[in-house]
């Protein structure tokens, strides 16, 4: 209590004051009230001298003292920027020192990465499993140049066995070599097959480090529609519809074709293959060459090069969703082979056919037109997708009653509708098909006419990235090709795939 009555005191003295005469006070205290004097007296006890404080001055004070300390906290903070500058200008020192290096390899450096090349190299591959069985009509005749497991009396098949190995040796040269070893091979006496069997051996040379043009040369699939395009292992139906792969037997062909696309549509390409959705692959926006003309693993016979072009665009919306338009096209002369079939009961001689090629019997020495237009057009499966192609043209064919080739017109295709499914113990694709093609089988023997419907109803189940499963039934109402019956037949097929 005593320091409360003092403070009320001093707060009346000082109040009652003016500051300029309130120089100093001295202050005393009665012992035994606990009063405040301002002169001395009996019984009271001197306090002290007192002054009232210039609250001006002391402001001033603790301001200059304030600006002092921040001085020298500013001073300590230069310091330590100088220093952190000081060690980034050797952090930056350093790290130019190791570009330099890696710019300027050592002669040691080159000679190691000539050596390890094939380093870069990748490889990869994949196996079906294919039964095929048929459900009722006409089985004894039932055959198809596509599949030579649709035919009587057929079971499991390995219907292929491919290894690839592939790479980019540097930036502007890329590898691709990819045999089969489930080939069957027309072999007089054989009973077997699974013969191994050249599929892909070209070269990419790329004319830029952006890889925007490139020529690829050497055995290669010719660019010709989509579906011709789109590998087997991507593939949703079985098989290729005959009206397009009749134009190109096995997809393959000796040549030199050069190919353009600016980089996004290239990663474009990618992703509609790697994400599932069916592409067709890499074969750029703009693509044109020239090709033997005589198929895959076959000898050229005539001298006579074939000549292709093809454009293709994939679209993507702002909802990204994809569609893809193109079309193709490709002229050249046909060397059909001949041989003796029987059709009808009546026999076709081959020696008589052959005499179609021989100028002397009015025939056509370097064989025959051979000549298509194709377009196509692809909404990829998000989670609904439509695809189709069609193609005219004409190409060699067989007269049965004059045993004579003559060039013939022809057109087909076919259309595809599908529907993915993610997420429901893997990914489920159902589809259905239905292909027509009226005209020469310009690679079967003697190029012999195909009248074909057919309807393929499907599912493919690919539980995990290394196993796919297709189960399919097929309507088939075609030409055999072997003795020119025709046939109509219920198919159910299952294939299984592993990747790796």
């Amino acid at each position: 209590m005593r320091f409360k009555y003092l403070a009320c005191a001093i707060s009346v003295l000082y109040g009652g004051f003016d500051s300029n005469y309130a120089y100093a006070l001295d202050l005393y205290m009665d012992s035994k009230t606990k009063q405040i004097y301002a002169e001395p007296g009996p019984g009271r006890v001197r306090l002290g001298s007192f002054r009232q404080v210039d609250k001006s001055e002391a402001t001033a004070s603790d301001t200059s003292k304030s600006f002092q300390e921040l001085e020298q906290q500013l001073d300590k903070k230069k310091k330590e920027l100088e220093a952190l500058e000081a060690r980034l200008d050797k952090k930056k020192d350093s790290i130019a020192a190791i570009e330099r290096k890696i710019d300027t390899p050592t002669q040691s450096t080159h000679a190691n990465s000539e050596k390890k090349w094939y380093n870069r190299l990748n490889i990869r591959g994949y196996t079906q499993l294919r039964y095929t069985q048929p459900l009722s009509g006409d089985r004894e005749d039932l055959a198809s140049p596509g599949d030579r497991s649709i035919q009587n009396n057929q079971n499991l098949l390995i219907r292929r066995a491919r290894v690839v190995l592939s790479g980019d040796i540097s930036d502007h040269l890329s590898l691709y070599l990819q045999p089969d070893f489930a080939s069957n091979l027309a072999v007089t006496g054989a009973t077997g097959g699974h013969f191994v069997q050249l599929r892909d051996a070209y070269a990419d040379i790329f004319f830029d480090k952006e890889k925007t043009f490139r020529a690829r040369v050497g055995q290669s699939k010719v660019p010709y529609g989509f579906e011709i395009l789109q590998s087997s292992q991507n593939r949703l139906a079985l098989d290729r519809a005959d009206a397009l792969n009749s134009a190109v037997r096995d997809e393959r062909d000796i040549g030199i074709f050069l190919y353009w696309e600016p980089a996004h549509i290239r990663n474009r390409f990618k992703y509609l293959v790697s994400s599932g959705l069916k592409g067709s692959g890499d074969y750029g926006v703009i693509g044109f060459g020239v090709y033997n003309g005589q198929g895959a693993n076959r000898f050229e016979v005539n001298d006579q090069f074939h000549l292709i072009g093809r454009f293709s665009y994939p679209f993507q919306f702002p909802n990204g969703q994809f569609f893809e338009v193109g079309a193709s096209a490709y002229s050249g002369r046909f060397v059909p082979r001949t041989g003796n079939m029987t059709v009808n009961g009546t026999t076709v001689s081959g020696t008589e056919v052959a005499k179609s090629f021989d100028p002397s019997e009015g025939g056509i020495r370097r064989g025959y037109q051979d000549e298509r237009v194709a377009i196509h057009a692809v909404l990829y499966p998000q989670p609904f997708g439509l695809q189709a192609e069609w193609n005219w043209g004409r190409s060699p064919e067989l007269n049965v009653s004059r045993q004579r080739l003559e060039t013939a017109s022809l057109s087909g295709g076919y259309v595809q509708a599908m529907y993915k499914l993610d997420h429901f113990y893997g990914s489920w694709i159902p589809y259905a098909k239905w292909q027509h093609y009226d005209g020469a089988e310009k690679f079967s023997t003697n190029a012999p006419h195909v009248d074909l419907d057919e309807v393929e109803i499907g599912v493919e189940w690919q539980p995990i990235p290394e196993l796919e499963f297709v189960l399919a039934y097929s309507n088939m109402n075609r030409t055999n090709v072997s003795n020119l019956e025709q046939v109509n037949a219920d198919l159910l097929r299952m294939q299984l795939q592993w990747n790796y």
